[in-house]
Parts: C-alpha cells; sequence; structure tokens
C-alpha cells in the first residue's frame, strides 16, 4: 500500500514539475531568434535565425576603416543585434545622426532621438541612413516578388518624418534562406 502511496505521490510530483519546466520555455518561444556572422560565398555576413528558418540580413563588403573591416563589422553589429534583442529593445530600427555621422539604431517606440547606446550601424559620412534602410526592407520585399507599399502593415513605415522597420514584421516577411 505504500509503495502504491508513493508511486503515485512520484507521478503527481513528475507532472508538477514537468509542467513548471515545460511552461517558461514556451513562454520564452517568442524571442527565439539568435543574430550571428558567417561567411556566405565569401562575404561576411549578418544572419538571423528565426522560427521559420535562416535570414540573410546584411552583406558586408566595404571596409569602414583599416580596424573595421567587413569581417570585424559583421561580427560587432551581430553582437549588437544579439544584445539588444536579450534586452528586449530591438522593436524598431530607425535612423539618426550620433557623433556628426549617419547611423542606424534601435528604438523601443515611435519618436524620440537616436542615443549613442542604442546605435546598431555606423555608416561612412555622406551615406543618407534613410536610404540604406529602405534598401534593406526593398531588397527583401523584391526577393519575395512584392513591392515597397509602405503601407501600415508594412514593416517599412514614417513616424513624424523618420523612416522605422518594425522587425518583428520584417522578420515574419522576409524569405527565409533555403
Amino acid at each position: 500500500m505504500k509503495i502504491k502511496s508513493l508511486a503515485v505521490i512520484l507521478a503527481g510530483l513528475g507532472v508538477v514539475i514537468g509542467g513548471a519546466i515545460a511552461s517558461p520555455a514556451k513562454a520564452q518561444t517568442k524571442d527565439t531568434n539568435t543574430y550571428y556572422c558567417a561567411q556566405l560565398n565569401g562575404n561576411w555576413t549578418t544572419f538571423v535565425n528565426t522560427p521559420r528558418g535562416r535570414i540573410s540580413l546584411i552583406n558586408w563588403q566595404n571596409s569602414f576603416s583599416g580596424e573595421w573591416t567587413p569581417k570585424n563589422r559583421c561580427g560587432a553589429v551581430s553582437q549588437r543585434f544579439q544584445g539588444f534583442l536579450d534586452k528586449g529593445n530591438l522593436k524598431f530600427i530607425r535612423t539618426g545622426d550620433v557623433n556628426k555621422m549617419p547611423v542606424l539604431c534601435v528604438a523601443n517606440t515611435r519618436g524620440g532621438t537616436c542615443p549613442e547606446e542604442n546605435v546598431l550601424v555606423t555608416l561612412k559620412q555622406g551615406t543618407d541612413p534613410e536610404e540604406v534602410l529602405v534598401k534593406l526592407v526593398d531588397f527583401r520585399r523584391s526577393v519575395s516578388g512584392q513591392t515597397l507599399t509602405l503601407s501600415g502593415d508594412d514593416p517599412g513605415f514614417y513616424s513624424d518624418g523618420e523612416f522605422y522597420v518594425d522587425m518583428a514584421k520584417f522578420l515574419d516577411a522576409v524569405p527565409v534562406n533555403n
């Protein structure tokens, strides 16, 4: 009789512990994206692994300076993407200027400034950051045979004169690599 009771208690504990372990895992599956840098066809590329598959996000072809080679930029920016994601700050990418340099930065909300601590990518002097961000969205849309519409459902949109990309919508819409 005692063995049967012990077996029932252990089975019950197993269900409770299993449920406690499984529940947090389910809650964490929302942001299971992973950003990383790797070579593709000889070019350094920032990738993101999503539940839908792998997406090549940025192909690094030119050096920014002697120190900032395509490999170094790829590694640094991929780490920034992952760091912002891990902190829950990778909702939007927007354009801005930091230290008189054009940048792409992350934003939690629409509006506001582009502070130095939110810089994702620094661009070369004279580069139009909005054009770079539009090309990123436009390139992905053209690969899938769609046109850039900038409607309310599109990942790219304007708010208070600034161009933003909603990362969740973007990663849901962009085609994955085979």
